[in-house]
């Protein structure tokens, strides 16, 4: 099923203008943010191979990270999550791996599959994004396949989806990663513009594609669609599309590198040089 979401004329009389309410500046190359269970907010910064972490008020709590290759260490990190609620995983694909960290940012392990009892075809070499399902299993967008590969217990192989085998449900240059409350997953698709939806097997559910579409977010079983100028909310469980709020005109398209959605429904948008939190007017 392919769902075609023609935003630009489906919201008379439903639009609404968001407000910034604050801004944090001073970073070099801001790439990508999380939250964790209690929406503590963690910021990974690419050109200072750092992440810092805000607590709810958005006051820097701690930071940690430096360029290299040991322990706790990157190398222009691409990604970080914490969908587990439990920790935080960024994907450091220069150095082949992906580091997991505890809540105040302690190094825990690695994942690094370029090793010779790893079996060649479920190995990453640079690993760009990653998503933990049920608190143990890794699903990690291999850039360099085009695909999704899960680890069991985060670090044995187990199953490969997205790839020229999929059908439909094949990945051009998957992006981002990201699950809802059924444990459904969905991943944007930079060169198609769209996000395909899976079940937690791999198996191809539909197609969302979006004009413009630059990254998204899921809170609630909802999902948030940005397209560098507005959001538009769409119900992931009755299907219907549920407004569209817009930023003030003027603001730069592709200025923001990342979307997250905190309780009630205030937005993050992370800019390379800054973070702003946003609510509706």
């Amino acid at each position: 099923m392919i769902l075609l979401l023609f935003f630009n004329f489906l919201f008379a009389g439903s639009d609404s203008l968001l407000v910034k309410e604050k801004e944090i500046t001073g970073y070099s190359n801001a790439v990508s943010m999380t939250i964790d269970a209690k929406e503590n907010l963690y910021v990974l910064d690419a050109d200072r191979n750092e992440i810092l972490k805000y607590d709810t008020g958005l006051e820097l709590v701690k930071r940690n990270g430096k360029q290299g290759w040991d322990k706790g260490q990157f190398d222009s990190p691409t990604n970080i999550d914490g969908s587990s609620g439990l920790d935080i995983f960024v994907s450091d694909g220069k150095n082949r791996r992906i580091q997991r960290f505890d809540l105040n940012l302690n190094f825990i392990a690695s994942l690094n599959t370029a090793l010779t009892d790893f079996p060649s075809d479920l190995q990453f070499n640079t690993p760009l994004a990653t998503l933990v399902l049920n608190t143990k299993e890794l699903y990690v967008i291999d850039s360099d396949n085009n695909r999704i590969v899960i680890y069991k217990d985060g670090k044995e192989p187990s199953n490969v989806f997205g790839d020229y085998k999929s059908g439909k449900g094949e990945l051009r240059r998957p992006v981002r990663i990201l699950k809802d409350a059924a444990n459904f997953i969905y991943v944007l698709d930079k060169e198609t513009a769209s996000i395909l939806s899976f079940d937690n097997l791999g198996n191809y559910l539909s197609k969302y594609s979006v004009k413009n579409l630059e990254t998204f977010a899921i809170r609630d079983n909802k999902m948030y669609l940005f397209d560098g100028k507005s959001i538009t909310v769409y119900d992931l469980t009755t299907r219907d599309l549920l407004k569209k709020v817009f930023l003030p005109a003027g603001t730069k398209r592709k200025y923001f590198t990342d979307l997250l959605v905190l309780s009630g429904e205030r937005y993050l948008l992370l800019g390379k040089k800054s973070l702003s939190l946003w609510r509706q007017n």
